[in-house]
């Protein structure tokens, strides 16, 4: 068995409303992408209200950002986000750095060699002997894949304890010169954050003396790459650094794919939908959410935790699942023996999913 104790989370310093991120998209886009008029809609439309920027919104308004640049802010910032959300969780599971024996490492919005869990055990003063696990790539989907493969570690090695963290600093992928549709999108709903997430195998648990305390059991994960789909979301690589794809498909994909790779993950745990308490999902933006009230049937209160944090923080890539479950753990009321479903979309096209259930250990 793996056991979830803790979630920790973190924002970067400059906080900036969706006004005035509209107010900067007007000035940098006007007459130069068609029909901008009409797309400024989509400002209103995310259901964003504010999010946090590694750098301050006078950054974005110059052009020659080289890619070494960008890259550079990407590892000082993923390193302090990553501390902070690392050090929170710690503290909230009530064990030290130095009980750690295995980190995850999330991220695919910047490069590092040695990878950035190198120098969080260095900062973190975690043994030597930690073993770590750099995931790049995963795009959304790495905070739901991350916390399988440490819940994965934990059951192979019941008397030890993982560390995830996932961290991007999706804002500085803005491209000054690409006066595209998809670039103005990323402007609209793109953010930075850091989560992290302690698991624990049952024999640490419980030599721990953790007996009695409610927890969150790990049950299951399961991983979909969809076929022919890769122009759907990924990067390319340009001069100046890493420019979004996504394609305007992927809420569509959603509505009409997802329910059956849903379905079946559950057949394969013995459960249906009707076994399902709680929803934790990426909100990758207003539309994506819509698409998986459509997709199961729910109501808007069942995603009401993916709903605040797109409004509070934005899309944070890897991260943000996180923030959705540390976000429901904290308002909803989840009983001994409730299931929850954790979800995200990632590039591949792919769907990476986990089960978990409410559980006293």
């Amino acid at each position: 068995m793996a056991y979830l104790l803790s979630v920790g989370t973190a924002l970067p310093p400059y906080a900036v409303t969706q006004e005035e991120a509209a107010a900067f998209s007007l000035r940098h886009f006007e007459g130069r992408l068609a029909r901008h008029g009409q797309l400024m809609s989509i400002f209103s439309n995310a259901r964003i209200a504010k999010r946090h920027f590694v750098a301050p919104l006078e950054w974005f308004s110059t052009p020659h950002h080289s890619l070494k640049e960008r890259n550079d802010l990407y590892i000082s910032s993923a390193e302090a986000l990553g501390m902070a959300a690392a050090q929170q969780a710690l503290d909230r599971g009530g064990v030290s750095p130095r009980e750690v024996d295995f980190i995850v490492f999330v991220s695919t919005t910047g490069l590092a060699t040695p990878s950035l869990d190198a120098r969080l055990i260095a900062k973190l003063a975690m043994r030597s002997t930690t073993k770590r696990l750099p995931v790049w790539g995963l795009g959304c989907a790495g905070g739901v894949a991350g916390l399988a493969r440490a819940a994965e570690f934990v059951r192979a090695f019941p008397d030890t304890l993982a560390l995830l963290v996932a961290v991007e600093t999706c804002s500085i992928t803005f491209q000054f010169y690409d006066f595209s549709k998809k670039n103005f999108v990323a402007t609209a709903i793109f953010a930075d954050g850091a989560a992290a997430a302690v698991i624990a195998g049952e024999a640490w648990a419980r030599r721990r003396t953790l007996a009695g305390r409610a927890t969150l059991q790990y049950v299951a994960s399961h991983s979909y790459l969809f076929p022919n789909s890769e122009h759907v979301m990924g990067w390319d690589v340009v001069d100046t650094g890493l420019s979004v794809v996504f394609a305007p498909e992927i809420p569509a994909r959603i509505a009409r794919d997802m329910r059956p790779v849903v379905d079946a993950f559950l057949n394969e745990c013995r459960l249906d939908r009707s076994d399902l308490s709680h929803y934790v999902l990426h909100p990758g933006g207003a539309r994506v959410i819509e698409a998986y009230r459509e997709a199961f049937g729910l109501s808007e209160i069942a995603l009401q935790s993916s709903s605040n944090v797109l409004c509070e923080c934005g899309n944070m890539s890897s991260p943000t699942v996180l923030f959705v479950l540390e976000r429901a753990l904290q308002t909803n009321h989840i009983a001994t023996g409730q299931y929850i479903l954790m979800g995200a979309l990632g590039p591949g096209f792919s769907s990476e999913l986990a089960l978990l259930r409410s559980a006293v250990l």
